[in-house]
């Protein structure tokens, strides 16, 4: 639209019935030319952030005075969400007006605004997305709690330039539904998500001194687990759609499939049984030669990640989002004990050697030890800045290793908690981490196109 003096105004905005303004029409403001108001009516929930953005772009004008904007300024776009010195130039105009003595009701409304609007970008987070393959970053983009995960598919796609990819996320070994919500889903800020892309190859390798490469050739989705069980003779694979197979690793052959949607499993020691969980978060324990369920453990309050047997086959060890672990008798399913002192989400245990400690990993950013006997934490490792996600023993039992979204990886003593060495990684995010067999060295894979040992 126009001023009444008949200049041509620079933007249009969206103001919320609350200003009192009718359909089209135009505000003015004492000698500075505003823009015609289009009345929308729209929630304050996801498009809170444009309707704010879209309110200040409109409110700037080309004029020659403390609040205009030239037109190189870049201020059409208002890509807050990637360029936060636009926030910057904008308090810069705000005090360039107040310098030269604007004092009037719609530079108080713009006050009101920038603080809305600064408000908002506090609650974005910030997620990295990199290839679950190679490790190499995508793209990080800021997203709100309340945005679908199909959001961070668009930043994606977007960032790739591609349409019709079929683009899968994955966060702690789960497939990511695009309904979800990032907070549903358990996105934090700094988080890094995994993508896969269609179609993937399985690469297994084996102490036998062998490896191979398998493309499933049914159409099951991309292969996410891979685990050789301990006799070398099977091997465990689970696809994003959970479907989980046995293979005979000498003829390649599928020789059964696990029962339900499976997210990721371990076996035995003997090889006999696969204990893992489950897409609806509960840990199965199932028969290794025929694929059916043994065992369901209850007694969990939320969703648990992992399980994994203790060497001599007798206990198993979960770790779940209620903030604890728990022992289990793999034979009955009774639990015999929990494992409580994490103030977040338990992301991984595992046992040692001789299966007479338990080290748990946490959302919190801490790892514990604890004694399988007893129940009791005998250490707290504290040092990383973020969240654990893998935690292992040495083979000797005396040192920890610990993975953490922090992009390093730390080794512990076992005897007092006490760190001996921080291990820096490429990109800042660890992919993986592994002792060797004696002990001695530690190999890391990260987001790089390579591996380095330690």
């Amino acid at each position: 639209g126009s001023s009444p003096s008949g200049s041509k105004l620079a933007h249009g905005f969206r103001l919320p019935t609350r200003h009192g303004l009718e359909e089209g029409e135009t505000a003015c403001s004492a000698g500075r030319r505003l823009a015609s108001v289009r009345w929308h009516r729209h929630s304050y929930g996801a498009e809170r952030m444009s309707s704010i953005l879209g309110w200040i772009s409109g409110f700037f004008t080309y004029d020659a005075d403390p609040l205009s904007v030239d037109s190189d300024d870049d201020f059409d776009s208002f890509e807050f969400r990637k360029h936060g010195s636009h926030l910057e130039q904008l308090r810069l105009r705000i005090e360039r007006a107040e310098a030269a003595g604007v004092e009037d009701e719609s530079l108080d409304t713009l006050r009101c605004k920038l603080e809305e609007l600064e408000e908002e970008v506090q609650k974005e987070l910030s997620v990295t997305v990199a290839h679950a393959m190679s490790g190499t970053v995508v793209c990080t983009t800021r997203l709100r709690p309340t945005d679908r995960v199909a959001c961070l598919r668009d930043a994606v796609l977007q960032e790739l330039g591609e349409t019709g990819v079929a683009l899968r996320f994955i966060l702690e070994c789960q497939i990511l539904d695009h309904y979800m919500t990032l907070s549903e889903a358990g996105i934090q800020d700094g988080e890094v998500v995994s993508l896969i892309q269609t179609p993937l190859r399985c690469c297994t390798a084996s102490f036998d001194g062998t490896f191979a490469s398998m493309a499933p050739a049914e159409r099951n989705g991309p292969v996410l687990v891979a685990n050789l069980s301990p006799d070398c003779r099977t091997l465990l694979t689970v696809s994003s759609h959970g479907l989980a197979k046995i293979w005979d690793v000498e003829s390649g052959g599928q020789l059964c499939e696990l029962s339900g949607q499976v997210v990721n499993g371990d076996f035995s020691g003997r090889s006999n049984l696969i204990v893992g969980t489950t897409e609806d978060g509960s840990a199965h324990v199932w028969c290794a030669d025929t694929g059916a369920c043994l065992q369901i453990l209850f007694g969990h309050a939320d969703d648990v990640k992992r399980a994994v047997f203790s060497p001599d086959g007798q206990l198993i060890v979960t770790s779940s989002c209620d903030s604890t672990a728990c022992l289990w008798n793999a034979s009955t399913g009774q639990r015999t004990r929990a494992l409580v002192g994490h103030s977040d989400a338990v992301k991984f245990a595992a046992f040692s050697n001789s299966g007479a400690l338990v080290v748990t990993a946490s959302a919190d950013a801490t790892a514990r030890i604890w004694n399988v006997s007893t129940g009791d934490c005998l250490q707290v490792l504290k040092g990383h800045d973020k969240g654990i996600n893998f935690v292992a023993f040495s083979p000797d039992g005396r040192r920890i290793l610990s993975a953490s979204l922090d992009g390093t990886v730390r080794l512990w003593r076992v005897e007092d908690g006490g760190c001996s060495l921080v291990l820096p990684v490429d990109n800042n995010v660890v992919n993986s981490a592994t002792f060797s067999p004696n002990g001695r060295e530690v190999l890391i894979a990260s987001a790089s196109q390579s591996v380095r040992l330690f």
